[in-house]
C-alpha cells in the first residue's frame, strides 16, 4: 500500500474492523478496568493470531510487530492464567464451604437448639434475677422504713435520754446544793451551840479594881465615886443572871427566893416571902447607912448565898473536867484560903467590899462556863472548859 511505513500489517476489512472495535474496547478497559473487557480483549487477540495463519498471505506482518504482538499475547496469557487460576481456588473454596455448610447443617442445627436452651434457660434465669431484684428493692425500701422507724425511736430516746441527764443533773445540783445547805446549818447549829446565849447578854469582865457586867462597874471606892445608879443597875442586871440560870437549871434556892427588877432587884426569904430585902442602895450617905444599910447588907447576904447554892448544884452536875469555882464562899464571907472578904458594906471598907463584888462576879462568870458546857452535853455537842 503506497503512503505507509516500513513496519506495518496489513489486515483484512473483516480483521480491521475487529482491531478497530478491540482498540475502542480497549480504551474503555483502562478506564473502567473490568475483568469482561480484558477477557474480550483477550479473544480478539487470539481470533487474530488464528486468522493470521489462515490469511498470512494477505496480511503482511513485520517481525518488531510480531514479537510485540506476540509479547502482549503472552503477557495476556499469563494474565489470564492468573486469574483462572485464582477463579478456580475462589471456586473451590466456594464448594468447600458450601460442602461443609451442607455437611454441617445437623451440628449447627443442634447448636442452635442449645442456643435455644442456653437462651431460654438465660431467660428464666433473668426472669429469677428480676424477682430476686424485685424482692430486694422491696427488703430494701422495707429496710429504709425500719431504719427511719429506728431513727425516729433513737432520736426520742436520745431526747429522753438527755432529758433524763439534765433531770439527773438538776437533781444532783439540788442534792449537792441541800448538801451544802445542811453542812452549813450542822455548822450554824454547832456553832449556836457552843455559842452561850448568857454569855452575850451577861458580859461579865473587869475594869481595874472593878468588877463589870455589861459594862456597868460594881462596887465604890474613896477615889472613884461611882454612882449608886450605876451600881444598882449592875446589882440588877447579876440579878437576872443569877435567876436565869437557876430557872434554866430548874433548880429552886432552899432558903431564898429572887426578884429581879432591874436597879430595884429584891431578894426575900422563903419562909417570909413577903419580906422583901431592898437589893439597891440609896444615895444618901449617913441615913442610908444607919438605917437601910442593915437591910442592903441582909439582901447582899442572901444573894451571895444564892450563888452558892447554884455553884454546889453545879458541883453535883456530871460535866467532865469541871474545875472548881475561883473563890470559895462561906456564908456572908467569899475568896480564898484565909483571905475571905465580907460581902456587906456597913462597917467595911469600899476597897475590900469593892473586892469582894469583884470575886463574886468572878463566881457568876464561872457559872455561865459551866451551864454553857453543860448545854453543849446536853445537844450532844462539847466544848474544852473554860481556863
Amino acid at each position: 500500500v503506497g503512503g505507509m511505513e516500513e513496519s506495518f500489517l496489513v489486515l483484512p476489512a473483516s480483521q480491521q474492523q475487529l482491531l478497530q472495535q478491540h482498540a475502542s474496547g480497549r480504551s474503555e478497559s483502562h478506564a473502567m478496568a473490568h475483568l469482561h473487557d480484558q477477557v474480550t480483549q483477550t479473544g480478539v487477540l487470539l481470533g487474530l493470531s488464528r486468522g493470521r495463519d489462515d490469511e498470512s498471505r494477505e496480511v503482511p506482518l513485520c517481525s518488531d510487530c510480531a514479537a510485540f504482538v506476540l509479547g502482549d499475547l503472552e503477557k495476556r496469557t499469563r494474565e489470564l492464567e492468573n486469574q483462572n487460576r485464582l477463579l478456580r481456588h475462589t471456586l473451590e473454596e466456594e464448594e468447600k464451604r458450601s460442602s461443609a455448610e451442607t455437611l454441617s447443617r445437623p451440628a449447627v442445627e443442634r447448636e442452635h437448639a442449645r442456643a435455644a436452651r442456653e437462651e431460654a434457660e438465660l431467660e428464666e434465669r433473668l426472669k429469677s434475677l428480676l424477682r430476686e431484684q424485685a424482692e430486694t428493692d422491696e427488703a430494701l425500701a422495707a429496710l429504709a422504713r425500719e431504719r427511719m422507724e429506728l431513727d425516729a425511736q433513737a432520736t426520742d430516746i436520745a431526747a429522753a435520754h438527755n432529758a433524763a441527764m439534765l433531770s439527773a443533773q438538776e437533781a444532783a445540783d439540788e442534792a449537792l446544793t441541800a448538801e451544802q445547805l445542811l453542812a452549813h446549818c450542822k455548822q450554824e447549829l454547832r456553832r449556836l451551840k457552843a455559842t452561850s446565849v448568857l454569855d452575850d447578854v451577861f458580859d461579865i469582865w473587869f475594869d481595874g479594881p472593878f468588877g463589870t457586867i455589861n459594862g456597868l462597874r460594881l462596887g465604890r471606892l474613896p477615889s472613884v465615886q461611882v454612882d449608886w445608879a450605876e451600881v444598882n443597875a449592875a446589882l440588877g442586871h447579876a440579878t437576872l443572871l443569877l435567876d436565869t440560870l437557876a430557872s434554866a437549871h430548874h433548880l429552886r434556892f432552899p432558903r431564898h427566893t429572887l426578884h429581879p427588877m432591874g436597879s430595884f432587884s429584891k431578894v426575900a426569904h422563903v419562909d417570909d416571902p413577903k419580906n422583901l430585902f431592898e437589893l439597891h442602895g440609896t444615895g444618901s450617905l449617913h441615913l442610908g447607912r444607919i438605917f437601910s444599910g442593915a437591910r442592903f447588907d441582909r439582901a447582899m447576904v442572901m444573894f451571895l448565898q444564892c450563888v452558892a447554892a447554884l455553884i454546889a448544884h453545879a458541883k453535883r452536875t456530871a460535866v467532865p473536867n469541871l474545875s472548881e469555882p475561883p473563890y470559895r464562899i462561906d456564908e456572908d464571907r467569899i475568896g480564898k484560903g484565909d483571905s475571905m472578904l465580907s460581902i456587906r458594906l456597913q462597917f467595911n471598907q469600899d476597897e475590900v467590899w469593892t473586892r469582894a463584888l469583884k470575886y463574886m462576879l468572878t463566881d457568876l462568870k464561872w457559872l455561865l462556863a459551866w451551864h454553857t458546857q453543860h448545854q453543849l452535853l446536853q445537844t450532844g455537842g462539847a466544848r474544852p472548859p473554860p481556863a
